[in-house]
């Protein structure tokens, strides 16, 4: 008997330092416990609504439907039920669970409030994700040339494990859609597939949003909120534009590589989380390493397997695919007739070396749809930069389509290198392309300085 007294005097420390809600009101409906998280929860008292009934807290707008639910409850119609409600726009979990002695006799109904905001955030997050994705999976999938389809056989071969990868490759050309497809070729397509962009945070909110942070661990730090690592547990977590990542978070992104465990700021202890890390960049890594803008050890541990993903200047034979896509979807979308391409624009479209790659088709075609008069897409459709092809009288007329683009390519591209006294970051920036992808073209032209005259 005494040991049953020990564990009954536990009760009521237990229930009144819970992290959920717990109201409990017995068979005359009056409330006799409220802890300390239901105060914060319901914004009341506990010593100002313990021994009234329970609509005396209650707007009279939902008497009838607590009335309902607790009659059901009290004649085991059912024994118990749940509803997700708003309350000072955070979103609660409540449930409500009949009680009953060991004759069955009804003793009263236990109210547990969960607060749920973060997951129902990461819920519309994923919703909006997936939504994305479904369409982003059209697009992925249409690889007609090779260069495409030994990406596509990359994916194939690499998803199925649980090794870390970079993916590579030029702005716009579908680094994020490679990630997507990676997840879903892994054991880990069950879990979240959670998304940070490195370059879209400052440098002091990043570290939290990975990591996560206990409550007071800095100013305006009011609740303990999971990092990105935390909510990946289980899947993967892609890190967009890793290579812009600031030095001081390169080290615990390093040490999570190492070790698999995360520490909140302000936290004590350590959490150990299951991750798969996916990166994705348009910089020349190894060029940052060189010049310490980037640690050599985390690139090693990051580039475990590389999948670089062609510019689609390298693929031309998926623009028609791909601009057609563009097109119904586009069509649909403004609920207007579907559009097709004209010899004529399509043959621009061919000779155009999309600088900004799929991305840029993408808008290329949204346009069209916006201001083409009739089904076809004409020429005048397309924006100036495709319709205008600059001509060279000095061109070879014998030269095939390729090799006439391929020559201008390289005297432009020198005369580019010449104007910025071949400081590649300053000619990339104004031919509007990567530095991985001049640094490409150097090689492929003999561009370096001491060979153009």
């Amino acid at each position: 008997m005494s040991r049953i007294n020990d564990v009954t005097r536990l009760y009521e420390p237990i229930i009144l330092n819970m992290s959920e809600g717990v109201v409990f009101i017995d068979a005359e409906d009056c409330i006799v416990i409220c802890n300390k998280a239901a105060e914060r929860i319901r914004n009341v008292r506990a010593e100002k609504i313990i021994g009234k009934n329970i609509f005396a807290i209650h707007p009279k707008r939902m008497h009838a439907r607590i009335a309902q639910l607790i009659k059901t409850l009290k004649s085991g119609e059912s024994d118990w039920a749940t509803r997700l409600i708003l309350s000072r726009k955070r979103y609660f979990s409540n449930s409500y669970s009949a009680i009953r002695d060991l004759e069955g006799n009804y003793l009263g109904t236990l109210m547990l409030s969960k607060d749920v905001t973060e997951e129902q955030r990461l819920r519309r997050e994923n919703e909006n994700l997936r939504n994305a994705d479904q369409q982003k999976e059209q697009d992925c999938v249409i690889v007609r040339s090779s260069a495409a389809q030994k990406v596509m056989e990359l994916i194939r071969v690499i998803g199925p494990t649980d090794s870390t990868v970079l993916v590579t490759g030029e702005n716009g050309v579908g680094k994020e859609c490679v990630v997507d497809m990676l997840h879903r070729e892994s054991p880990r397509c069950g879990g979240p597939l959670i998304k940070l962009n490195c370059a879209a945070l400052p440098e002091n909110l990043i570290e939290s949003e990975l990591f996560g942070y206990t409550k007071g661990a800095f100013t305006g730090a009011t609740e303990n909120r999971k990092g990105k690592f935390e909510l990946a547990d289980g899947g993967t977590l892609f890190l967009d534009e890793i290579g812009d990542l600031p030095m001081s978070v390169q080290v615990k992104l390093l040490r999570f590589l190492q070790e698999k465990v995360v520490q909140p700021l302000g936290g004590r202890h350590e959490v150990l989380v299951d991750v798969r890390i996916v990166a994705a960049t348009n910089h020349i890594l190894q060029e940052d390493v060189a010049a310490g803008r980037f640690r050599e050890d985390l690139f090693y541990r990051l580039n475990v397997v590389n999948i670089d993903v062609p510019p689609l200047r390298d693929r031309r034979d998926d623009i028609e695919p791909l601009a057609h896509n563009f097109l119904k979807r586009f069509s649909a979308k403004m609920k207007r007739p579907l559009r097709y391409l004209s010899d004529e624009a399509l043959q621009l479209m061919l000779q155009y070396d999309w600088p900004g790659n799929v991305r840029q088709l993408e808008h290329a075609m949204e346009r069209a749809v916006i201001l083409s008069s009739g089904e076809l897409i004409l020429a005048d459709d397309l924006p100036d930069e495709i319709r205008t092809v600059p001509v060279d009288d000095s061109e070879d007329e014998t030269a095939s389509l390729r090799e006439a683009i391929e020559h201008f390519e390289q005297r432009y591209i020198a005369k580019a290198l010449q104007r910025h006294g071949f400081r590649k970051c300053e000619t990339a920036r104004d031919l509007g392309i990567s530095r991985k992808s001049l640094w490409l073209k150097v090689q492929k032209y003999n561009l370096e300085k001491d060979t153009v005259t």
